[in-house]
């Protein structure tokens, strides 16, 4: 094999046409799925992936250039991250490989972040897009059943320019320490948002999964999100509760769309 040629090369007209053709592709099939998740960090991939398993389609979307949330940096740039025990499961379930060490997990934080989202963006069920903002919310008689979505390029110029709808039957606020979405329902509804708390790393990973919930009809919140509205406390490099927060979000969701009448496709994107 000659390493320094192609036998046919392709011109910059072939790589456009194809870029285009498979990216509106995906993009026409993620404007309606039964669950968008909002934020591609920890708990917002780990719902993703659980209810994509369990045969609901699911479209991710995240306004960053690298999905991840805060995983990527570990603590001040050392990019190791510690979990529970009780989370290796979650670990295995993702092939995600992890060190023993005394009463903890010890994992790459480029380990964690990419496999996860390996995980999310492989899957048959899941649309996964990255920069693309959550403007507004959609809603049909007191249910949340969408997003208003914006380039984030575009967004973050602040140009007058009309976004697109995206429709589903049930919505995750998976956007960390913001609480993008929770707080465009809070302002147009007088819902009360407590506020995450000061850092108490042994508080704040229960209270994670304890304020992961449903906020309004179709509306759930999970992760660092959950605990701005819950007004639980933070706790940096340590992300057992993150991935359990998503666990416990995915089954949230779950019962909410058969309580609707929604069940499962099993089916891929078409």
């Amino acid at each position: 094999m000659d390493l320094g040629s192609f036998g046919k090369p392709l011109s910059d007209v072939v790589v456009s046409q194809l870029i285009v053709k498979h990216y509106f592709q995906d993009l026409s099939a993620a404007i309606e799925s039964e669950v968008i998740v909002v934020g591609g960090g920890p708990s917002g991939l780990v719902c993703s992936w659980t209810l994509a398993e369990r045969g609901y389609r699911v479209t991710v979307l995240d306004r960053k250039l690298a999905p991840g949330g805060g995983i990527w940096g570990g603590a001040m740039s050392f990019n190791k991250v510690v979990l529970q025990k009780e989370v290796a499961w979650i670990l295995e379930e993702a092939g995600i490989p992890f060190v023993e060490d005394g009463e903890a997990l010890v994992v790459s934080a480029l380990l964690l972040a990419g496999q996860l989202i390996v995980r999310v963006a492989s899957h048959p069920r899941v649309k996964f897009f990255n920069l693309l903002s959550v403007v507004d919310l959609h809603a049909v008689e007191g249910k949340v059943t969408g997003v208003v979505v914006q380039n984030s390029a575009i967004e973050l110029q602040g140009l007058h320019v009309d976004p697109l709808v995206f429709r589903s039957q049930a919505v995750l606020d998976a956007t960390g320490h913001e609480a993008t979405l929770v707080h465009l329902y809070a302002k147009r509804t007088g819902l009360s948002m407590v506020r995450e708390s000061f850092m108490n790393a042994e508080r704040g990973e229960e209270d994670v999964v304890a304020n992961t919930q449903m906020v309004a009809p179709g509306l759930f919140v999970s992760g660092m999100a959950a605990n701005n509205v819950g007004g639980g406390h933070r706790m940096g490099p340590i992300f057992g509760g993150m991935l359990l927060s998503g666990k416990k979000a995915a089954q949230l969701i779950d019962e909410y769309l058969r309580s609707q009448g929604v069940c499962s496709k099993g089916g891929a994107f078409r």
